[in-house]
């Protein structure tokens, strides 16, 4: 009497398949769990293959069937395994997983903007995002904005209309700082962008934050500039400057190398509980920076 054992020969060929496999995505650098997800049907042609062929032994002469559990066992695992491989590869799972482990953040450049200022316009309105932003005065009579961001591909910005708007209305240009694209789902990815703008310095300048560090560095500044709605100002000046700084924060005043003065006038009992308000003046202060509606706020002086 002859004697087959069911799945001794499908966890034989299995295990072959599965070394050539390994091999290959070795050899080939080629994805094994692509290569595994794509196969395991295999796994259970082969197992129903060996058992026809054994019933059909089976009636060509006395031959005692018997299933050898463990290798059924094991081709049962190796499949639920392929299985599972197909089911986060159909709902997307198996991608985030994937661009989790492989996941690389680098650097990229901001597509430079230059737009014109015609002698008509008088005032800029800035909406920054969350994000935090650096503002500069220029000379040159251009709004400028570029920079740089941080995430997994280059492609999140490609041009300038995908991080920034500018909008014309009357004698004001309202630019807006767009956010970062961010990828929701089980594992998302938060990307990080730190852009500079450049304004004419005979612009007036109303900043107005989501609660995010602001640097100003006005330069040689000729017109007036507003902060609101900040987490963080920092503000650089330069000695031979005619500015005059006034903040009312929420938290503390600090200084870099001035000291803040209350406004004459201004006492304790006249301002509200846990509000700040003072004033550094270079010069004849001519012109002012104003910060209100913030967290906190540094003037910092340079030599």
């Amino acid at each position: 009497m002859r004697k087959w054992r069911v799945g001794t020969v499908s966890m034989g060929a299995s295990l072959i398949l599965l070394g050539i496999v390994l091999f290959i995505s070795q050899w080939e650098g080629m994805g094994a769990a692509d290569i595994f997800a794509s196969w395991w049907p295999f796994l259970l042609v082969l197992l129903g293959v060996e058992i026809l062929v054994y019933l059909y032994f089976s009636k060509q002469e006395n031959t005692l069937i018997k299933y050898d559990f463990l290798s059924i066992i094991f081709i049962g695992v190796l499949g639920s395994v392929a299985v599972l491989f197909v089911l986060l590869s159909s709902t997307g799972i198996w991608q985030e997983i994937r661009t989790v482990v492989s996941a690389e953040t680098k650097v990229f450049h901001l597509p430079n903007v230059r737009q014109s200022v015609s002698p008509e316009m008088k005032r800029t309105v800035l909406q920054t995002g969350s994000q935090p932003i650096v503002i500069e005065g220029g000379s040159n009579g251009e709004i400028q904005i570029f920079g740089t961001y941080q995430s997994l591909s280059a492609n999140d910005i490609k041009k300038q209309e995908d991080y920034v708007a500018m909008n014309i209305v009357g004698d004001t240009m309202y630019i807006t700082i767009k956010e970062m694209p961010r990828k929701e789902g089980l594992f998302h990815t938060v990307n990080a962008m730190t852009p500079t703008v450049v304004i004419p310095q005979h612009l007036s300048l109303e900043v107005r934050g989501n609660y995010n560090s602001v640097l100003l560095y006005p330069r040689k500044l000729a017109a007036n500039w507003t902060v609101s709605k900040a987490e963080d100002v920092q503000i650089s000046l330069d000695k031979n400057t005619d500015i005059l700084v006034t903040a009312v924060t929420r938290e503390s005043l600090e200084d870099g190398n001035i000291a803040w003065q209350r406004e004459s006038g201004e006492t304790e009992k006249t301002l509200p509980e846990q509000t700040f308000k003072g004033k550094v003046q270079l010069g004849d202060g001519t012109h002012h920076i104003y910060v209100f509606d913030s967290q906190h706020a540094a003037v910092h002086v340079s030599n």
